[in-house]
């Protein structure tokens, strides 16, 4: 009888016993698992393998018996299923004699699966992707997490080639250097993982890996983006490239971009071969882009633009800015690692603008063609002290999706007008904003409300009327069309003036927003606020893709409720003191 028939013999067995067991929660239980977990792996059983390691660390977990092969079989497991492809397991693996607060892996392991990052990884692992671009802000861990994974590749294809990818031979050459780290240290259980794998050659000089056999190709080689790898590398297992601009300079030099996209697409990309995946189909060389959206024309912007990004299954794109939806800290890890909210708002307070968009929130933005900015917008710290002529809104209505429903509410003094509040909200379900907006509405008294007829307005309307007089709320609700003589951008453009506080004429109405230093608890003021900032009047597919709602809602105040004719009192007859307030 041969090994296999022999291990094939032991597995009937193990499995005929397995079947018989009642009592699973016992010490001998345990060690059958541990019995079936060697033999299948033996004879390579991959799924009743990944099957009988996945019971062994359910068992461990919830196991009170104290039993001490326990921790060893649970690695074991690990061990196992990394060998099988397993990123999780390996990382876990890999650090396993590190205590537990020098980790990388484990204190991040909750939030990086959060936000989709290891499932991400684990799908380029398994064949699934093409392309994986990752943004996150700086020392968030998207590079260790990216070095992790390309020494865990390395040894599962070690006849492959990967060939990584950065803006500066210093950068590459710290890749090589961790890349080595993982796979010779002691801290690191690289060889115990795999220990059909040894390093067959290497060069420092050249940051490069062979792994088992000499290689033209070499297991892994890392060269700056200017490097030159012709007739050098090759990708066959992963292209990795980790931050290709260098600087915010490069990025907003359009002619060094343009330079940059055909170094890479005519020295680094052209390096990568076709594979055969799991599936059993060929599929090109995947590749992961990590980077700071610095610009919509970086490598990342024109990939995602030319492999249709946002439709294309074989395509991902994890994004993940500093704040979540509610304003804390998407980065907030365990056993102190990480960053709370307030390290981000001092960033914030301190950056300019663009740069903290691009680094930290990663929105990639061009620096030329944004009219509106803190330096040219006016502001007030306080009102007027008499009483304003009529307080009024306008609703650029949006119910749920990316689009924001805006609601800019101004105290008009003559011809100033004074944002002193918004509703700005997007995802949100309609019969929750009306609550939500007539909250602010009434707080605010406003009389006169303006709803543009899109997208619903029309309705939105006459629901939020029967809601106001429900409470016996008094307010002057019109709705208007928006404009099909002009663009939304040159409907903005026209308002231009205004929203910056600058009187052309003696008709001109000035438009004032809140101090920063007046708002900084108004976290939907904020985001208004930042949205205005950002806003690009550049012509173009960024027209289609930038957050626009919030500067449109001003521009249609001015248009339809502002304009010449309409400045003065209120047309609402009822006076503020008839109506209880």
């Amino acid at each position: 009888m041969n090994n296999k028939n022999r291990i094939l013999k032991n597995i009937a067995e193990l499995e005929d016993l397995y079947s018989q067991v009642k009592d699973r929660s016992s010490a001998p239980y345990l060690d059958l698992l541990n019995l079936m977990r060697i033999n299948y792996e033996q004879v390579g059983q991959e799924e009743n393998d990944i099957k009988i390691c996945k019971e062994i660390e359910n068992f461990v977990i919830n196991s009170k018996l104290g039993y001490d092969k326990e921790q060893e079989y649970l690695l074991a497991s690990y061990d196992t299923r990394a060998r099988f492809g397993d990123f999780r397991a390996y990382c876990i693996a890999l650090e396993w004699n590190r205590p537990i607060e020098k980790q990388f892996f484990l204190p991040r392991r909750k939030i990086l699966e959060k936000h989709g990052l290891l499932q991400a990884m684990q799908d380029v692992a398994d064949g699934k992707l093409d392309f994986l671009f990752v943004s996150m802000p700086p020392r968030t861990a998207k590079s260790t997490t990216g070095i992790f994974f390309l020494s865990f590749m390395a040894a599962l294809y070690p006849d492959r080639s990967i060939l990584g990818n950065g803006h500066s031979t210093a950068l590459t050459q710290s890749f090589y250097n961790e890349v080595l780290n993982l796979m010779t240290s002691e801290e690191y259980r690289f060889s115990e993982i795999f220990p059909n794998i040894n390093i067959k050659n290497k060069s420092a000089e050249y940051s490069w890996v062979d792994l088992n056999t000499d290689k033209r190709f070499h297991t892994l080689m890392f060269k700056s983006i200017d490097g030159g790898t012709t007739g050098i590398a090759e990708a066959s297992n992963i292209l990795y490239c980790d931050d290709l601009i260098k600087d915010i300079e490069t990025a907003e030099n359009p002619a060094r971009l343009d330079k940059l996209f055909a170094t890479y697409t005519s020295t680094i990309q052209d390096r990568t071969v076709m594979r055969k995946g799991k599936d059993g189909e060929y599929h090109r060389c995947p590749e992961i882009h990590i980077a700071t959206r610095w610009s919509i024309n970086d490598p990342i912007g024109r990939l995602i633009r030319t492999y249709d990004g946002t439709h294309n299954p074989r395509v991902r794109i994890i994004n993940i800015p500093c704040y979540d939806e509610n304003g804390e800290s998407n980065f907030l890890y365990d056993y102190g690692k990480g960053f709370p909210k307030e390290y981000y708002q001092e960033l914030q307070k301190t950056e300019d603008p663009i740069t903290f968009r691009a680094k930290y929130l990663g929105e990639p933005m061009e620096r030329t063609g944004h009219p509106f900015t803190k330096e040219n917008l006016s502001f007030y710290t306080d009102l007027p002290e008499q009483e304003p002529d009529r307080i009024i809104a306008f609703a650029d209505p949006s119910f749920g999706g990316k689009d924001y429903f805006s609601v800019p509410i101004g105290y008009q003094y003559g011809n100033d007008i004074y944002i002193e509040d918004v509703y700005y909200e997007n995802n949100v379900d309609i019969d929750i904003s009306r609550k939500r907006l007539l909250e602010k509405l009434i707080k605010h008294k406003v009389t006169k409300l303006g709803i543009e007829k899109n997208n619903g307005g029309l309705e939105y309307s006459e629901l939020l009327s029967n809601d106001a007089r429900k409470l016996n709320y008094r307010i002057n609700i019109t709705t208007h069309n928006a404009p099909t003589t002009k663009s939304k951008r040159d409907r903005i453009l026209s308002c231009q003036s205004e929203i910056k506080g600058i009187a052309v004429n003696e008709m001109t109405v000035r438009i004032y927003f809140k101090a920063e230093s007046c708002r900084e608890d108004n976290t939907q003021y904020n985001l208004f606020m930042r949205h205005i900032y950002e806003w690009s009047e550049a012509e173009g597919s960024v027209q289609k893709s930038q957050k626009d709602d919030c500067i449109d809602s001003v521009a249609s105040m001015i248009i339809n409720i502002l304009s010449p004719g309409s400045i003065g009192v209120a047309s609402s007859k009822f006076s503020i003191t008839k109506l209880g307030f």
